[in-house]
């Protein structure tokens, strides 16, 4: 793709010259630095040679590194985190492909679950090489959105110890970096401990700039550049041909600092330079990078790879940004002094130069340097022009701040009303409500007075969209619904927002912030089925969003149990989702279709139609798809008994007990929870749902806190922790009753039953019938109302009498031991129970004291107990002892 050229110049490192100056102090530091810390930063003013020792420092270490030359374009969260995705992807080359489908699902997953997953693929990498990872962020002062640099502070706060973080900046970062300066863990390397030494200056302008000095000449360049390497580096060029002995410094004005000595010197040598080097280096400034094809274009002649060769062979702040030498840039502040003079000379060519760029640009297919050169140069009509032709691929990536940024530096007169109308979607979506409805006002206006003819009925649809998606967002339904009422019965589709995609990695449309995070009130599914038919009056029946909304109704209606009403709403999904090939949408449904089956018992039927997906999945390049759906496939497995089968299918997602969880693979934990429960292993399992649990209450996903609840409650129940049982069950009863979940209860069969009985007994207390006593009970348990219960109970006592198990009791398949007691362990758990010492067990079992302490420990293996008395309690639980 084009966009990889900028893209690799990048995350490359820059090539460090041979000729160039080794500051070996300083490079011992940042090596002690990132043996010992998680920190280091680079501050200085610009040309202190912060960019060139940190390209030393990485390229002669001998462990891996990752680099990200950072400008003022790159804040744009979405932007910033591809980058630097991309960036620490040179060194671990499965990162793109697992984090990437993260970030293009915000806003539904936070940067804080996208960076659990960069910071466990680090750990992870580290764990395996042995090696210590180095990430260099080049530059970082241009960065000053706050949603960075808070994205960067918890990146730091939680990066693992394979793993250093570099920060090159000419002002100190807000990152928090203080606490980690206390703790040892962080080093900063400032101004002055960065400007030469006399030995340096010495060796830099006999090495690179070939000047023999003497011993006096150096001491006079140190007193006048105080070690700037910028300024050590210009006058060396200013130099060149001239008499070395005296040096004078300038005057007046010109001495009154650093930026002003060195602009002075710029000055100096251009105003020494041949005409055609000088025009060429004036011209060329325009643009942040360049290639020779881009000079020829800016120049308007054909020698630019015979000029960029001349300005290397002279050292003129040409910085080389590949390996093979076809892109380049200036030294910053060099391109400041050429850009300020060019405007001071010729403010219109300057102009004009912004725009043959933003063209050449164009032509290459680096559609976002073309928008950048054309907005920086204030051409209005160009900028609409090229945004429009860029809009799919802005969209497409989610980097909804740079799109303002770039309206924000137009004419809104210049704008088009369909731009206009693509600003309140960014702004509806980056969650600038009130300026988001100003322009939605101002729209709606404007639209109306066109003349009606498509283009006004395009415009029409549009705002129908963005509005919709206003209401989704703010919960203001009755605005929506009255404008409804004002447009006409059928719209075109729109051709921007028809088919905008809403999920791009999960399993549920309940689990993302289209589907409220789980959340589903009673009234839920009312407003939103009168949502989908106004839609559907109105020309939007088989757009995405209408469909992404019947889904959602659907998921709740599943969760309601719901299901024949479900069952009718996924078909429609099934077909328009397979038609427009939206894995996104295609995977949840058949997934719900799949939930659906087994919730009648036709768990056969479920699982076929699971691995059907995941076949078309495959088909339609979508392989993000197969580890979720291997998890639900083995979900069912276990619920069919089918433990080796389900241990099969979570292989293939590579999930282990031993991880971190992270959120974007709930789906594979949860399972994995519940298939170390049935082997027994509810502490590990437990420990998995702790930390799915404390990342749903960051994200806010109430489907998560319920499902962590309702597995733990089980797993604490089964163990014989009984008491830790109904407390979790408590937790997911009361998230649970306000949306009125039912299937996250009753589909855990018999075990739920035996634990909401438990739960009713014990904390509902009985009390007299009547309104104001039962309104006593509830407030007495926490606010979980008694009927919510009681309802739940009645449920599962219909479901199991219709499936013909008994209700009675509260032993279940999933109680059963895995593995069986010999008669060797029933014999001793009976004399267990008849009060017999372990001396007294093993005479009458003709065994010897220590055998009976091994049989002793496999029977609390396999009760999952560790004493006597819990694994008498337990195997009366299991009926052994009868």
């Amino acid at each position: 793709m084009p966009s990889d050229i900028i893209l690799r110049t990048k995350i490359r490192i820059p090539p460090v010259r041979r000729d160039g100056v080794v500051r070996t102090r300083l490079l011992e530091r940042m090596d002690q630095a990132v043996l010992g810390g998680r920190l280091t930063l680079l501050i200085a003013p610009a040309g202190f040679g912060k960019t060139t020792l940190l390209a030393q420092f990485l390229t002669e270490r001998a462990e891996p590194a990752a680099w990200l030359s950072l400008d003022d374009t790159d804040n744009d969260p979405a932007k910033f985190w591809r980058y630097f995705i991309q960036a620490v992807g040179a060194s671990i080359p499965e990162l793109p492909e697992r984090a990437l489908p993260l970030l293009d699902a915000y806003p539904n997953v936070s940067r804080e679950t996208m960076m659990d997953m960069l910071l466990r693929e680090m750990d992870e990498y580290a764990l395996l090489t042995g090696q210590r990872l180095a990430i260099a962020l080049d530059d970082y002062h241009a960065v000053h959105d706050e949603r960075i640099h808070d994205g960067l502070a918890y990146l730091i706060d939680h990066l693992p110890d394979g793993a250093h973080l570099i920060l090159a900046s000419r002002a100190q970062p807000p990152v928090k970096a203080a606490k980690w300066r206390a703790r040892g863990q962080s080093t900063e390397i400032a101004g002055g401990e960065l400007t030469f030494t006399a030995e340096e200056t010495r060796r830099f302008c006999e090495h690179t700039a070939k000047l023999s000095l003497t011993a006096e000449q150096v001491d006079q360049i140190m007193a006048w550049t105080e070690g700037w390497a910028a300024i050590v580096q210009i006058l060396s060029v200013s130099l060149e041909g001239k008499d070395l002995w005296p040096l004078n410094r300038p005057d007046g004005q010109m001495a009154s600092g650093h930026e002003n000595i060195m602009e002075y010197l710029a000055e100096e040598v251009l105003a020494r330079l041949p005409d055609e080097l000088r025009r060429f280096l004036l011209d060329t400034s325009v643009p942040e990078r360049f290639d020779a094809g881009t000079c020829d274009a800016l120049t308007g002649r054909d020698d630019g790879v015979r000029m960029l060769s001349e300005l290397r062979r002279r050292n003129l702040f040409l910085v080389p940004l590949d390996d093979g030498g076809v892109w380049f840039r200036y030294h910053h502040i060099f391109r400041d002094v050429l850009k300020n003079h060019l405007l001071r000379e010729d403010a219109a060519r300057s102009r004009q130069l912004s725009r043959v760029a933003a063209l050449r640009f164009s032509e290459l297919g680096l559609h976002d340097e073309a928008m950048e050169q054309v907005v920086q140069g204030g051409n209005d009509e160009l900028a609409a022009e090229l945004l429009q032709r860029h809009l799919y691929g802005v969209l497409g990536r989610g980097e909804f701040s740079t799109l303002l940024r770039w309206m924000e530096a137009i004419s809104p007169s210049s704008l088009p009303a369909e731009l206009h109308l693509l600003r309140a979607f960014a702004l509806v979506v980056t969650g600038q409500y009130p300026a988001a409805e100003a322009a939605l006002i101002s729209l709606e206006q404007d639209i109306q007075a066109l003349p009606d003819d498509g283009r006004r009925g395009q415009l029409q649809s549009g705002l129908f969209f963005v509005k919709v998606n206003y209401a989704f967002s703010t919960g203001d339904y009755d605005q929506w619904l009255k404008y409804a009422d004002r447009i006409p019965d059928m719209l075109p589709e729109s051709p921007l927002f028809y088919n905008l995609n809403y999920n791009r990695s999960e399993p549920l449309v309940r689990r993302t912030l289209f589907g409220l995070n789980g959340a589903i009130p009673p009234n839920t599914n009312v407003i939103a089925l009168r949502m989908v038919d106004i839609m559907n009056a109105h020309g939007w029946k088989q757009s995405l969003f209408s469909q992404y909304v019947i889904q959602s109704v659907a998921e709740g209606y599943f969760e309601w149990d719901r299901l024949s009403e479900a069952d009718a709403l996924l078909k429609e999904v099934e077909t328009i989702a397979y038609l427009k090939r939206c894995a996104g949408l295609y995977v949840p449904c058949r997934i719900t279709m799949a939930r659906c089956l087994q919730a009648r018992g036709r768990g056969e039927e479920a699982r076929g139609l699971l691995q059907a997906t995941a076949e078309t999945a495959r088909d339609w390049n979508e392989p993000r798809w197969e580890m979720p759906l291997a998890a639900y496939e083995a979900r069912f497995a276990l619920a069919e008994g089918d433990l080796p089968g389900a241990e099969r299918l979570l292989k293939r997602t590579g999930v282990g007990p031993a991880d971190v969880p992270t959120l974007y693979r709930e789906t594979e934990y949860m399972t994995l929870a519940r298939l170390l429960g049935a082997r027994r292993k509810e502490k590990e399992a437990l420990k998995l749902l702790e930390g799915l649990s404390a990342l749903g209450a960051r994200e806010r996903s109430l489907i998560t806190t319920v499902d962590a609840a309702v597995l733990s409650a089980l797993l604490e129940w089964q163990r014989g922790r009984r008491e830790a049982g109904l407390d979790r069950l408590h937790e997911a009863l009361a998230a649970g009753a306000a949306n009125e979940y039912v299937r996250s209860f009753t589909g855990e069969g018999k075990p739920m039953l035996a634990l909401l009985r438990a739960y009713r007994a014990q904390r509902l207390p009985a009390v007299a019938v009547g309104e104001e006593s039962v309104a006593g009970r509830d407030e007495a348990n926490g606010g979980v109302p008694s009927a919510y219960v009681d309802g739940l109970v009645v449920r599962l006592e219909a479901e199991l009498e219709a499936a013909g198990a008994s209700a009675a009791g509260d032993v279940h398949d999933g109680e059963r031991l895995i593995e069986p007691l010999t008669e060797k362990e029933l014999a001793l758990l009976q004399e267990l129970d008849r009060g017999a010492t372990n001396r007294e067990s093993a005479a009458k079992l003709q065994l010897t004291e220590g055998t009976v302490k091994v049989y002793l420990s496999r029977v609390y293996a396999k009760l999952g107990v560790s004493s006597r008395t819990q694994a008498l309690n337990r195997a009366r639980e299991l009926r052994l002892l009868d």
